[in-house]
């Protein structure tokens, strides 16, 4: 049997039974869904509903709204971020990332873009925390371990950010190989991803098959970043993960919705193994990020 992604009850939040189970999620195949997490729906969709107007919007409105290689707010194009390490590889996806919640927005073009994100944000940030709590616990940490790492969350001093996708729909005319997001791992602590029904995301199993991580209704997928990894010495696994372009014609004429909230530490924290172990070499947050975002749009 292919080994399925975890589900997790967060309803009673019993921590020690939580912390342990989503260790033992992140020690195998690295993700696993959380259900009643408190986040209902309807944020989400509010979310999607008005970034889906900005979206629909002529090229050259959206582009007033690009974001920088390390500047995280704004708009990213298909084709300018690439995560493939064959350059010439399509991979169909616009986005709009939200660092801050006062950062820039095309208020002008949607005015109900910016309220929506930011009462999604304090939710996700609300979230989070009690995922770290349970991830310190987990592992025999003072609970308050990560919290006190992530302090700073969706201001300057720390690269979390929101991640609104949308994945176009398409021809048939589409080149073969083309895919929507090539195979990577997350850049930060842990990553949660809100995704809609119409499915594509997979992801490497402990034996290195690819499996669908398939929507599980109402409940938030989560998964272990590169520098959750670094610093418990791999315990805890970054699992790669892609999401491909289906076969099927009615789910490639099929838009593909996504919210995601990229979480990292505090800027200047410095991430070094727990045990004291030498195989990864010590880094800040800020430098760790810094340098993946110009490995993947500076090409």
């Amino acid at each position: 049997m292919v080994p399925e992604i975890p589900v997790v009850d967060l309803g009673q939040l019993e921590w020690d039974r939580v912390g342990r189970e989503v260790c033992q999620a992140f020690s195998g195949i690295g993700f696993v869904y959380l259900k009643n997490h408190g986040l209902p729906n309807e944020m989400v969709k509010k979310v999607n509903d008005s970034s889906g107007k900005f979206f629909q919007l002529e090229n050259t409105k959206k582009r007033k709204y690009e974001r920088g290689v390390v500047d995280i707010q704004g708009y990213t194009a298909v084709g300018r971020e690439r995560l493939s390490e064959d350059r010439t590889a399509q991979e169909f996806r616009e986005s709009y990332d939200v660092k801050r919640p006062d950062g820039m927005f095309p208020d002008e073009e949607v005015p109900d873009m910016r309220p929506s994100v930011e009462t999604f944000m304090n939710a996700c940030k609300d979230l989070t925390r009690k995922i770290l709590v349970a991830m310190a616990i987990g592992l025999g940490l003072e609970p308050a371990f990560f919290v006190s790492n992530h302090q700073q969350m969706c201001t300057e001093d720390n690269t979390t950010c929101l991640r609104i996708l949308y994945y176009p729909s398409l021809p048939e005319s589409v080149p073969e190989g083309s895919i929507r997001c090539a195979a990577h791992t997350d850049y930060g602590t842990v990553t949660l991803l809100f995704q809609d029904d119409v499915g594509g995301l997979q992801v490497k199993d402990t034996v290195g098959r690819w499996i669908d991580a398939v929507p599980v209704p109402g409940a938030v997928l989560v998964n272990v970043g590169d520098i959750l990894q670094f610093w418990t010495s791999g315990k805890l696994r970054a699992t790669e993960h892609r999401v491909l372009i289906p076969p099927e014609e009615a789910r490639r004429r099929s838009p593909r919705r996504s919210v995601v909230f990229f979480v990292h530490p505090d800027n200047p924290v410095l991430i070094t193994p727990l045990d004291g172990s030498s195989a990864y070499r010590p880094i800040t947050a800020k430098d760790h990020s810094d340098l993946r975002f110009r490995q993947t749009y500076e090409y």
